[in-house]
């Protein structure tokens, strides 16, 4: 996969590198799809609703007797989903008091509980827009973490009206990119022998002489199907912000796994594009910057002079153009991946950033192998 550079060691390598012609994984042909585009960015900001208005919704539901008053802990729950900073600062909040033991409440320091809430709620002065703790992560204030019915993805300043038309014409709309892995790679045993099957089947039926087959159900196979070699990349669509943007970022856009059957999506990754000519961040401040907020077990690896991947393990395999691959390979030992693009006309500028959670793509994996093995 590349060297890994020691923090230390990666700001003077990054400004040494010059911009290449590599192609990254957001640009590659092969998979049927152009290059991914920051989604256009509104003048005014867009958010309809708030936390509280939210809950308010919920509460005369039920008194109304829309809601019946056993499902009102989803409705907020649900609404922690789409307002996760004021979800976490409620937690927070909660755990102070409960550790009060009797101290004299208006002497409690919530401090570090409007810290967390500051960090996950989008800020356009912020050059990296995501925030990571406890084993979840946030992106420009949307979470990447839990998977949600379609009904409930109007994060505020965001838009799903791409999200919508892919997942009505999968295969042709949707993107299908980043980390591919071989059918094997998903559930063991009997269960796995089902699947594997049922994948033979369906592929069989699908027209040959493409670089790739849509297999229904299940995402893009490139190679014969149940050989060592192919590669599934799944289905993919987009929800874009449509708020201020501030001096530094031209694009932000949150891309989920859809399960249209089961009417939910799951997150997958976040991007954030940046300006050409925004002076804000460099590309090894960037770098610098998601390693530390990713934490200690991350590193920076460099795949080609414009292109850096930072994760807490080394990556076991790669495609013909240094991608990683089967990155759900048991065991699986990745659960978010970062990558740093450079613009190609100078590399001291990012071109984007992405986080994905790539648990939830072997999860969402699983889901879908799963089905296919007990139909």
């Amino acid at each position: 996969m590349g060297n890994a550079i020691k923090r230390s060691t990666f700001s003077a390598l990054a400004l040494a590198v010059k911009a290449a012609a590599g192609l990254s994984i957001l640009t590659i042909n092969a998979y049927g799809q152009p290059a991914l585009t920051p989604a256009k960015i509104n003048d005014q900001q867009k958010s309809n609703q708030s936390y509280q208005e939210c809950v308010g919704l919920a509460t005369r539901a039920v008194k109304s007797g829309k809601l019946q008053t056993q499902d009102l802990a989803v409705a907020v729950s649900r609404c922690g989903e789409k307002f996760p900073s004021i979800a976490l600062f409620n937690s927070c909040k909660k755990s102070v008091l409960k550790n009060a033991k009797g101290k004299d409440l208006s002497a409690l320091d919530f401090s570090q509980c409007k810290k967390i809430q500051s960090a996950v709620d989008f800020n356009p002065a912020v050059a990296t827009p995501l925030y990571v703790g406890e084993g979840m992560a946030f992106f420009a204030g949307v979470g990447l973490n839990h998977e949600l019915s379609v009904n409930d993805m109007q994060a505020p300043n965001f838009t799903c009206e791409r999200f919508s038309e892919a997942v009505k014409d999968i295969p042709n709309k949707a993107h299908h990119i980043l980390f591919g892995n071989n059918a094997r790679m998903f559930l063991t045993g009997p269960e796995q022998a089902k699947y594997l099957q049922a994948l033979k089947v369906r592929a069989s039926k699908i027209q040959k002489g493409k670089k790739y087959n849509d297999i229904i159900g299940l995402g893009r196979v490139f190679g014969e199907p149940l050989t060592e070699q192919s590669m599934i990349y799944f289905p993919s669509a987009s929800c874009d912000f449509k708020g201020v943007s501030g001096q530094t970022l031209s694009g932000l856009s949150i891309y989920y796994l859809p399960d249209n059957e089961a009417k939910m999506a799951t997150p997958y990754f976040g991007i954030a594009y940046y300006k050409a000519n925004q002076k804000t961040i460099t590309t090894p401040e960037l770098v610098a910057d998601l390693l530390s907020k990713l934490g200690s077990d991350f590193m920076a690896y460099s795949k080609d002079a414009s292109t850096v991947f930072i994760s807490a393990r080394p990556f076991q395999e790669v495609d013909r153009e240094r991608d990683p691959r089967n990155i759900c390979k048991l065991p699986r030992q990745h659960q978010f991946v970062a990558v740093v693009r450079t613009m190609a006309t100078n590399s001291n500028t990012p071109e984007y950033l992405l986080l994905a959670n790539v648990r939830n793509l072997c999860d969402y994996g699983d889901r879908l192998a799963r089905k296919m093995a007990q139909q």
